[in-house]
């Protein structure tokens, strides 16, 4: 002899909950990518680049830099008539979005560290944000 047995209905305010559910995360996602457009349309790229406005730099130094690739090694005659053994360590893109090159100038106990960032126009000289950037590497 079968028994049957009669399951209890759902409440009608769950019958509808993974529908809710999906309708909700979709929901939140939107708000979060369009909060993320706004920003990067008008927050961050507006206050991250304020050297941005900086004429490009006319040193021998960061001209070569611009135009070097990452490995290149070459003597440059700086803006004092001396010359100097200069190598391109890396290039890479800044938190800013601007590309940036890291270059060693010098040779032995002497050689020091330079940072340059593309800005519209040309190259400028930035501010290692590295501790010790710029300091005489040992």
């Amino acid at each position: 002899m079968m028994h049957c047995t009669q399951v209890p209905a759902k409440p009608a305010a769950f019958s509808n909950a993974p529908v809710l559910l999906r309708a909700t995360v979709v929901l939140l996602g939107l708000v979060a990518l369009t909060g993320c457009a706004r920003l990067g349309a008008e927050g961050l790229g507006s206050r991250a680049t304020p050297v941005a406005s900086a004429p490009a730099s006319s040193d021998p130094l960061v001209v070569w830099a611009g135009q070097a690739q990452p490995g290149a090694v070459d003597r440059v005659t700086l803006a004092n008539g001396q010359t100097a053994q200069v190598r391109l360590v890396r290039a890479y893109y800044a938190a800013s979005g601007r590309e940036c090159r890291e270059m060693l100038v010098g040779a032995g106990m002497v050689e020091r560290s330079r940072l340059v960032c593309a800005v519209p126009g040309g190259w400028v000289e930035a501010r290692s944000l590295l501790r010790g950037g710029g300091a005489a590497r040992p």
